[in-house]
């Protein structure tokens, strides 16, 4: 009897061998016995222990022991001895030198051991997914790869081949969920059985039970989200809009957004499908096998937002493309006249083409094109970028990209909502560049919040977003009509001098009154003159500039004669800076850029104002009058005004 034997049949584990060469047949495995013994006490390591796996991925709460001390985990080498813990919302991906992973699940935990035979994983709780890719590094000269987990109930293998399958210890049985690829199980009594993919085994200390994964049929209804949305049943030529209330898809039917989005929502699912303006689908197919959602769309053009649930697999498969995760992730995906394009906004994922499997981390674009490799480049942070502070105001008239920074470095978990309560889920997952990009509502507000791997927060925020609101409540001290008579009239303005009207008491006989203004002291020449059939005389916005004037209103008899003569009134236009309202002239939302834009307005007196993350500086009576260059695409100008004690105040400038 091999001496491995009584180590199988006493831990809870999972064995592997690394090395490289010719692969040999799976040996038949021992029996597990029913008692779990403790494995060997882990060893302090020493510069002559090798390797056995790295830790390449930490989500939530992960923890290490090493040489019987706990810390937080990190990425780095694993070695003999170390156990990893997870937390409740806690996951870790460990990666063997032949390139398969093992992923642990919350609320888990195992130890790192060595034997004779190869590499020793005892697993004590929660459950792991082994993945072995179709194409697999090679390592260093040694045994071949043999992957096994060892649970109270029975032992698990895979072999060589691509596979991927999903071990779960309960209190009374254990599961074994094959998603991909062949694997053989053993019993406590001894009974083998190979199970393929689609397959679901019960392992109980009296045997195995198999039975086939059922594909369970998940239902499918598409909403109007804004704008007009139709579908089309299967076969048929006719479009029809969407109620109000959603219309349920079939396998076949298809889907298009003429304006604004439509919403595509999975039954008993927290992943949701969101069509862009212009685009259109269909819906081949949507099931749900075992822990894993699997949604079949062609996409025929445009963009598909994609926010996947946490807690479970999902994957997306497209015409020559498929997207696999493990979690919560936020993706966006356009089609191209060759492919796709693929954001990853935040989470982790795996880009499938047929054998090839690569890696979208957050934070990153793919390019996919024909059966090249995909091209992957950073995403660009958003020109409008929100830091994580509570009761910010963004003004705009469209749909505006915005970036949600935080200060801490490294891997993080994000949460976006449009609630306080973060019911009402808008992204969700892994980052780590110190930012997300996310479409604000063009009314509504947006809460985000940060944590580290093991679950702390690290930062917070809030933002309110809606149209720009008018300086013209606010300035409530304007009078624009002016009265004749022998006291002055002061009009306060802050972004332009206002339209002024003239009036008088209407005169018998008179067919129309004349305006003239003069400049104080200038009487010389008028600035300004003007006509009207009624004793209201109009003088548009910006004639009159700041300062002091007279005027005189004359009525006039049909025969051009004055009626009566007129009487000199004093009129003085002040600016005024008081108010709390940032005032933008230029640019105006959807004019022409150029290289460069015109800026000018107004700011209030405590107010510190920047153009596209830039000081914007500001004349004695606080205003601005510059030119800038304009970012993003489409081109857009951010104004940011700060204030003493008050949240940051955003107005953005969308240009063509």
């Amino acid at each position: 009897m091999s001496t491995l034997r009584p180590r199988l049949l006493s831990a809870l584990c999972l064995l592997l061998a690394t090395g490289c060469g010719e692969e040999e047949p799976l040996p038949r495995a021992p029996a597990p016995s029913a008692e779990v013994e403790k494995p060997a006490r882990a060893q302090v390591v020493d510069a002559g222990v090798v390797e056995l796996a790295r830790l390449t991925t930490v989500t939530g709460e992960v923890r290490l022991e090493r040489g019987g001390k706990q810390a937080p985990a990190e990425r780095g080498p694993l070695w003999r001895g170390d156990a990893l813990e997870t937390g409740a919302d806690g996951g870790a991906t460990v990666l063997f030198a032949d390139g398969r992973t093992v992923e642990v699940g919350p609320e888990a935990r195992f130890l790192l051991d060595e034997d004779a035979s190869g590499v020793v994983v005892a697993v004590s709780r929660g459950f792991v997914l082994s993945r072995v890719p179709a194409e697999r590094t090679r390592g260093k000269a040694g045994p071949r790869v043999q992957l096994t987990v060892l649970t109270p109930f029975g032992l698990t293998r895979t072999g060589s081949e691509e596979s991927e399958v999903r071990v779960e210890v309960g209190q009374d049985e254990g599961r074994v969920e094959v998603l991909l690829g062949t694997v053989e199980v053993v019993a406590k009594n001894g009974k083998s059985v190979r199970a393929t993919r689609g397959q679901v085994l019960s392992v109980k200390p009296e045997g195995v039970t198999t039975r086939v994964l059922e594909l369970a049929t998940v239902q499918v209804t598409v909403h109007a989200g804004t704008g007009r949305t139709e579908w089309r049943q299967k076969g048929s030529a006719r479009w029809r809009g969407v109620d109000r209330d959603g219309e349920a898809l079939k396998a076949g039917d298809s889907v298009r957004a003429r304006q604004g989005s439509a919403l595509l929502t999975l039954e008993g699912s927290e992943s949701t499908l969101s069509l862009g303006p212009g685009g259109e689908l269909v819906v081949e197919g949507v099931e749900r096998r075992g822990s894993t959602d699997e949604a079949r769309l062609a996409l025929l053009k445009g963009e598909l937002g994609l926010m996947l649930a946490p807690g479970r697999a999902s994957r997306v498969v497209l015409p020559g493309l498929s997207l696999e995760s493990d979690g919560a992730a936020r993706l966006d995906v356009r089609r191209t006249g060759d492919g796709f394009t693929v954001d990853s906004r935040a989470g982790d994922v795996t880009l499938v083409r047929g054998e090839a499997r690569e890696s979208l981390r957050a934070g990153e674009r793919a390019t996919v094109a024909g059966a090249a490799t995909a091209r992957v480049e950073a995403v660009e942070q958003a020109p409008l970028a929100l830091s994580s502070t509570a009761g910010q105001q963004v003004f705009h008239k469209r749909p505006s990209e915005v970036a949600l920074t935080w200060e801490e470095a490294g891997e993080v978990r994000v949460e976006v909502a449009s609630d306080a309560g973060f019911k009402k889920p808008v992204l969700a997952g892994v980052a780590r560049r110190g930012f997300v990009n996310v479409m604000a509502p063009v009314k509504g507000s947006l809460y985000w919040r940060v944590r580290r791997p093991e679950g702390a927060e690290v930062a917070r925020g809030s933002a309110f977003f809606g149209p720009e609101r008018s300086a013209k409540g606010a300035l409530g001290r304007l009078r624009n009509r002016v009265p004749e008579g022998p006291e002055k009239t002061t009009i306060f303005f802050q972004d332009k001098p206002p339209a002024v009207t003239f009036t008088c008491q209407a005169e018998p006989g008179a067919a129309s009154y004349k305006v003239a203004v003069y400049r104080s002291g200038a009487l010389g020449q008028p600035v300004a003159e003007r006509s009207a059939s009624a004793p209201q005389v109009p003088l548009e916005a910006g004639v009159l500039k700041e300062g002091s004037f007279v005027w005189s209103i004359t009525p006039v008899a049909a025969d051009g004669r004055p009626v009566r003569g007129g009487r000199m009134s004093k009129l003085e236009l002040v600016f005024d800076n008081s108010v709390p309202t940032l005032i933008v002239n230029a640019p105006r939302e959807g004019q022409r850029a150029g290289r460069r834009v015109r800026v000018s307005g107004v700011a209030p007196v405590d107010a510190k104002l920047f153009v596209n993350g830039r000081p914007l500086s500001l004349d004695s009576k606080h205003r601005f009058d510059t030119w800038v260059s304009s970012e993003g695409r489409p081109p857009r100008v951010v104004f940011k005004m700060s204030r003493p004690g008050a949240p940051d105040v955003y107005s953005v400038r969308t240009l063509k």
